[in-house]
């Protein structure tokens, strides 16, 4: 079997089509909870999630505090349904975010939240889902099915729905041609990524390293290599590995970083690129096998990194997208270049239900 026969690939693929969708499909919904989170005086919110969609949420995280300057927190899910803790959502606005619209101990935070007089926000690939009933409003994927196990389109879309909620509350407006825009690029991330999928096939552990709204992809990527190709990658905030990992970086150890040329604003681009070139010379210096995936690949010329040069779509919050597919289309090039399949991995379910 080819790469491009997975249903994985397929999926992935999918995804420019789905982003065309979600603003029409999901417009009610937006304005809706727009205007109930200005009647609330929302100044908080919490997020409840897990893996993939956690990820997705720290996107949210990231672009909303950055924007907003409102607090984002990711609640403890356990805290309710272990420890049975009496949660106060005064004031806030309760996310609760799975694919599947299953996650028992998601659904048990919005059922807290409703009971605090939050606003809570379901954001499910299936809009009759648990989730998606127990919260006062819905927020649809629009991805159709997804077979593989490996979540691909959902999570861009959980990503754009998260740019679409950071536009009403008060936000930038999301990209309406992020889908075209991606499609376009396509092409270019498939190729770019051929090299890099070569050099993995044989990587047995890695560390992935992102910073702010760019830490999201690298938290997937680790999470798609772990589970589709069975490497031992560990995903960091840039800033975090310095306190500590780094010191598992010796001569040759694995290391991706993802890094993109503009920041959320231009104000802050000059900071922002200074960060990723920092961490990728002490990277380098460590003896590091570096790796950067990149639409700057300018900033790293004349460097020992190798670099994944990809299609710039614009600020950090747009590239991002590009940043996912390219994970993604790794993940699942390396998983058959081991002979595995992406679309099974072992111990895993498509729907996982925890509490």
């Amino acid at each position: 079997m080819e790469h491009k026969d997975t249903a994985m690939w397929k999926e992935l693929n999918e995804t420019p089509s789905v982003l065309g969708t979600l603003r029409q499909k999901n417009a009610a919904a937006l304005k809706a909870i727009g205007a109930a989170a200005s009647k609330a005086g929302v100044s908080f919110v919490c997020t409840a999630a897990r893996g993939t969609s956690d990820h997705a949420m720290m996107y949210l995280k990231y672009i909303v505090e950055s924007e907003l300057g409102i607090p984002v927190a990711s609640c403890a899910p356990s805290a309710v349904t272990m420890y049975g803790a009496k949660m106060n959502f005064a004031r806030s606005l309760v996310v609760g975010c799975s694919q599947s619209g299953k996650a028992a101990d998601v659904i048990e935070i919005v059922k807290a939240a409703n009971a605090s007089g939050a606003v809570t926000v379901a954001v499910t690939n299936d809009p009759s889902s648990p989730l998606a009933q127990a919260a006062q409003f819905s927020l649809d994927c629009g991805a159709g099915p997804e077979t593989s196990v490996a979540a691909t389109k959902t999570f861009c879309s959980q990503l754009y729905l998260a740019a679409l909620l950071c536009e009403v509350l008060g936000g930038k407006a999301a990209d309406a041609r992020l889908g075209e825009a991606l499609a376009a690029a396509v092409p270019a991330i498939d190729a770019a990524t051929d090299e890099m999928a070569k050099d993995y096939v044989g990587a047995q552990d890695c560390f992935v390293l992102g910073r702010g709204v760019t830490a999201a992809v690298a938290f997937e990527c680790a999470l798609k290599l772990q589970e589709t190709c069975y490497i031992r990658a560990r995903a960091y905030h840039g800033s975090d590995f310095y306190h500590g990992p780094m010191a598992m970086v010796g001569q040759g150890t694995k290391v991706i970083l993802f890094a993109s040329k503009h920041s959320l604003a231009a104000a802050t681009d000059e900071v922002h690129r200074a960060d990723f070139l920092q961490c990728a010379d002490k990277m380098l210096e460590l003896g590091a096998d570096l790796t950067v995936v990149t639409d700057d690949a300018e900033a790293f010329a004349g460097k020992a990194a190798k670099v994944v040069s990809l299609p710039s779509l614009g600020a950090e919050d747009a590239q991002i997208f590009a940043f996912a597919m390219a994970a993604q289309m790794l993940a699942c090039k390396v998983s058959l270049g081991r002979g595995l399949s992406p679309d099974a991995p072992r111990a895993l379910k498509k729907v996982t239900i925890t509490r």
